[in-house]
């Protein structure tokens, strides 16, 4: 992982940075310090260098479980809900018709080259996991949820633009979807893994706001929009 968590707050900080604080903390070999953290599981995280001056990065020091490690592990992608309330399930589906152009734009804004046929799989996914009948699910935070479920692989980008892999999480304590809204605070930091191959190469860290739902994005066309709301 080429970014990590501040020992102390959560700034990310590159290999490079690491170093160089560690060295102004007296630390003659960076390991010596405090380490970073991993920005999902938010455990340590050590530097080793690489064959390179400028390919260094950092690592797990455990082997506990950390979904960046095996993005196809993620323990609540799986998970359909415990409880099913079919009035909410029918009242977020008709959230996401009446919303698709919004949920398509936010997605647009944090899956770069988000091909609609990726889409269009999220939408197959997030039926056959029946997420709309989450008890208490708030729906504007469908967007977010929709990212966790598929891997973004850069043949299946648009124009097969995208160079990385790109996976969705939400940080650690997040097991369930449940978990997002039984405890709101716990989950403020959506979080975007990119990889090379199997290697972890950027971290983009997202707010799960709704203002996406009053912004302006161009619509979808009625032959795309027919297909999408086929799908729901």
């Amino acid at each position: 992982m080429n970014e990590v968590f501040h020992p102390h707050n959560e700034q990310l900080i590159s290999f490079s940075n690491y170093v160089a604080l560690a060295a102004e903390e007296g630390h003659q070999l960076p390991n010596n310090w405090l380490g970073g953290r991993c920005p999902v599981c938010k455990r340590r995280m050590n530097v080793r260098s690489g064959h390179k001056k400028d390919d260094g990065h950092f690592y797990h020091i455990d082997s506990d479980f950390c979904p960046t490690k095996d993005p196809s592990a993620r323990p609540y992608i799986s998970k359909k809900p415990t409880q099913v309330d079919l009035l909410a399930e029918a009242r977020n589906q008709d959230f996401a018709c009446k919303n698709i152009d919004k949920i398509w734009g936010r997605l647009n804004e944090i899956v770069p080259f988000l091909d609609f046929k990726e889409f269009i799989l999220i939408l197959e996914q997030a039926k056959k996991l029946r997420v709309y009948a989450y008890v208490n699910l708030e729906p504007s935070l469908l967007p977010y949820i929709y990212a966790t479920l598929i891997n973004f692989l850069p043949s299946k980008s648009k124009d097969k633009k995208r160079i990385l892999k790109f996976c969705f999480f939400f940080e650690s304590t997040i097991q369930q979807f449940d978990d997002l809204w039984i405890d709101r605070g716990a989950s403020s930091q959506f979080i975007r893994v990119s990889y090379k191959g199997a290697d972890t190469k950027k971290v983009s860290i997202y707010e799960m706001e709704n203002d996406y739902l009053n912004r302006e994005y161009y619509p979808l066309s009625e032959t795309r929009k027919k297909w999408a709301l086929g799908k729901l």
